[in-house]
């Protein structure tokens, strides 16, 4: 299963770079090439699904995997770079099913996205999406066993006021 994971990661990476944003319509205000911080809002889709209608494209998600990728509410589309920081997107499926405010670092030349936060929005309020360990208290950006006790963690998406 490690090694399919590794070659959907690599697989996806060089497919979803086919579709970066054209020259032309890439940041001027950004000559030397350094990453930026951006906050963006939409919805989980998969890459391969959205270009199936207009495209014709063959979606073979169930062997190769999910090309997950930020959509927002003007159409643009940033695919999650697949780090350790963005494995909820695949990990979690209430991430798929949320409204959210992604901090991330876009690169220069190309669409995708370093998640460094996640955020949704629930009711016309900003919530902090984590996992917490109730026996360390320890927080996490991904499911699975803590990193200290290995005990499951816990999913927590709790008012973004709250937790500064």
């Amino acid at each position: 299963m490690k090694s399919n994971r590794r070659q959907f990661i690599a697989t996806s990476l060089l497919t979803a770079s086919a579709f970066s944003l054209p020259v032309a319509a890439q940041d001027k205000t950004n000559p030397a090439g350094e990453a930026r911080t951006v906050s963006l809002r939409g919805r989980v889709i998969c890459y391969t699904e959205e270009l199936q209608k207009p495209y014709q494209v063959i979606p073979d998600c169930e062997t190769r995997g999910h090309v997950y990728t930020l959509k927002t509410g003007d159409s643009r589309l940033y695919p999650f770079l697949p780090v350790d920081t963005a494995a909820a997107v695949w990990m979690d499926e209430r991430y798929r099913q949320r409204e959210l405010q992604v901090t991330a670092r876009l690169f220069p030349q190309t669409n995708f996205i370093e998640v460094i936060k996640f955020q949704s929005w629930r009711n016309g309020k900003l919530h902090d999406l984590y996992y917490f360990c109730d026996v360390c208290y320890i927080s996490s950006h991904k499911p699975g066993p803590c990193e200290c006790c290995q005990d499951p963690v816990q999913f927590r998406e709790t008012p973004a006021e709250d937790n500064k």
